[in-house]
């Protein structure tokens, strides 16, 4: 359900702005409306929202080191700025010292094959006329001559790289070699010189690790500029009149926090106007309120949008369905008691806003318990090959479905919300259109469950085929009027039965595409039960004859094989039941979406984001 919303627009002073602004914040029911063509460029908004990206980058990395038991200190203790100003410091000098390792380990990874020897030894020489040159080739290459004829010592052979020196008199010549150019220092001291950068950068990351005690401050700092962006943002969406002296603010407050919001703008005296959104208002927001049962399903809604604020909010309609058809392709008794089992362990250990997915998935679970009974699947062992004489085990067999019934029994369910969706359709639009905007779809109702109650009571013996005839000419002709005749009022007629012809050939092709889709239940349920009895199967045939080793095998295939079969289950049932929602039945439900989420101005509070 959508929570009612009224409009306001207040006309405040210009001195006594900000204090108005403090209150509204401190009421907190307020959902600012933004100007047309969105928020004007800004520094001071912007330097803000810049440095909001700098104190949640320095949190996430904090909050990264946090141990168990960790005690920090309170928010006063430090100036959260100088906190994150040290932190960013500390972090910049870590990159420094980064780029320097990677140079370094390239240098010693370059001077290795030369070892440890005397720059200073090699100087000495040159001063006594010797010329040292430094070279390296792939070993083929190299020719003996060169030891007569340069003096060529080999120092050392890496793969199939060869590595030497050459000693002349100073004399010109040239080989077929790579003429190296060597470090200033040697692999010794480079490796040295590492190891103490090492040193350099755990002592700095000491120093980071250091700063988590006063993450409190940190996070008072990120509140106290998120307010500031608020109460910005909030300053800009403001309209000035009469030469700046009069300020108008435009909201959206829930009508069940009116009376709150009202009094305490009388008691300041602020002059407001109240008034229902307009049906071309579209940016009122949107705030959702239901049912303790449904509610979990609004997560499952949120991965799509919000329904647009004059429409139908369609979460306790496809709620229960989207619990239903994920239980059909889940179908494992021992499954769907895993999952309920997760949930329920769950549910008291999770921080509040989790705790509705975790209800969401005690509801998913127990459909799948129900679904697995109904299929006769419980972890691949088929409930039909238990023989039994137990009463309870023989009612519960009667239940069971075979696949060519479960098959027959997706189509039914598909077809089943579909026309749930058409009967959702013509409710919603005539609170908010109006009856004459949904009489095609009522005669489209009043023809197929007409003709399937007719068809109902001929199957069941309660009226012969005969007496049915003036049955279906009456559904036939009130709905035919409805769809070809009443379609549009005020309409030329013609062009009615024109429409009317084209919405039939929509809806036959529309509506069976539609039905067809919902055999991936059956498909999915099908994969996921055979995919489990294989995996019995494998470990039955596979772990062999030893004693102790085969039933530890057994078991690990066991529980590999369920592992990656629950994995690909829960994916599947999922996701598919997802499509089913989002396409086939909020199609013919006439999901109108577009809604922007309901955030009052209030005082910072840490949100808790799923996704």
């Amino acid at each position: 359900m959508i929570v009612e919303m009224e409009k306001y627009t207040f006309l405040v002073y210009h001195k006594e702005y900000t204090a108005f602004l403090e209150k509204l914040r401190e009421i907190g029911v307020v959902h600012v409306a933004h100007k047309p063509g969105g928020v004007p460029d800004d520094e001071a908004l912007r330097t803000n929202l810049q440095l909001v990206a700098r104190l949640k980058s320095v949190l996430k990395i904090l909050e990264k080191r946090i141990v168990e038991n960790q005690q920090f200190e309170k928010a006063e203790a430090a100036d959260g700025m100088q906190v994150l100003e040290k932190v960013e410091g500390y972090l910049q000098e870590q990159e420094k010292l980064s780029q320097q390792r990677l140079v370094l380990e390239k240098e010693i990874e370059r001077m290795t094959p030369w070892g440890s020897f005397s720059w200073e030894r090699i100087h000495q020489l040159e001063d006594q006329g010797l010329e040292i040159r430094f070279y390296g080739c792939v070993s083929s290459k190299f020719q003996e001559e060169w030891k007569t004829q340069y003096h060529a010592l080999e120092v050392a052979s890496v793969n199939s790289m060869l590595y030497f020196i050459t000693i002349t008199a100073g004399e010109s010549f040239e080989l077929d070699a790579d003429l190296l150019r060597l470090s200033p220092k040697n692999v010794v001291q480079l490796q040295e010189e590492l190891s103490l950068l090492k040193e350099d950068y755990q002592k700095i990351d000491q120093s980071v690790t250091d700063c988590v005690k006063f993450i409190e401050s940190i996070k008072a700092t990120q509140h106290k500029v998120f307010e500031s962006v608020d109460m910005r943002r909030v300053e800009l969406n403001t309209t000035a009149e009469a030469d700046n002296s009069v300020m108008i603010l435009q909201g959206y407050a829930p009508t069940e926090d009116s009376g709150i919001l009202k009094e305490k703008m009388k008691e300041d005296g602020i002059f407001y106007l109240a008034e229902k959104p307009l049906k071309e208002d579209h940016h009122v927001p949107v705030k959702l309120k239901n049912s303790k049962f449904i509610k979990p399903f609004e997560f499952i809604g949120s991965l799509y949008e919000l329904p647009n604020y004059h429409k139908t909010d369609l979460t306790p309609y496809f709620g229960p369905f989207y619990a239903f058809f994920f239980g059909f392709c889940f179908a494992d008794a021992a499954y769907g008691m895993l999952l309920a089992g997760v949930g329920i362990y769950f549910y008291s250990r999770v921080r509040k806003e989790m705790q509705q997915v975790m209800r969401l998935l005690i509801y998913l679970g127990v459909s799948a318990f129900v679904m697995g009974i109904v299929t006769g699947n419980f972890g691949g062992i088929e409930l039909y090959d238990i023989k039994t004489a137990s009463h309870w085990y023989k009612a519960v067999e009667n239940l069971m479905l075979t696949p060519v019934k479960l098959f027959y029994a997706s189509l039914i369910v598909g077809a089943i919300q579909v026309i749930f969706g058409q009967f959702v359709r013509a409710i919603s639009r005539m609170k908010t259109d109006g009856f004459s905007h949904t009489i095609s779809t009522w005669g489209w109702l009043i023809v197929v469950l007409g003709s399937v109650g007719i068809l109902g009571l001929q199957k069941g013996g309660m009226i012969s085929p005969e007496q049915a005839k003036i049955p279906y000419y009456i559904v036939f002709g009130i709905g035919g009027v409805c769809i070809f005749i009443l379609n549009h009022p005020g309409h030329n007629i013609l062009i009615n039965i024109g429409e009317g012809l084209w919405d039939t050939y929509e809806k036959a092709t529309g509506w069976l595409g539609d039905v067809l889709s919902y055999i991936r239940l059956f498909a999915i349920s099908v994969a996921g039960a055979v995919l489990a009895i294989v995996f019995n199967s494998l470990a039955t045939t596979m772990s062999g004859s030893t004693p102790v080793v085969s039933q530890l095998a057994m078991i690990l295939i066991l529980l590999f094989g369920h592992s990656i079969n629950i994995f690909m289950a829960i994916l599947s049932s999922f996701v598919h039941p997802l499509r089913l929602t989002f396409v086939e039945f909020y199609k013919n439900a006439g999901f109108v979406g577009g809604g922007k989420s309901y955030k009052p101005f209030a005082r910072y509070k840490e949100e808790f984001k799923l996704l």
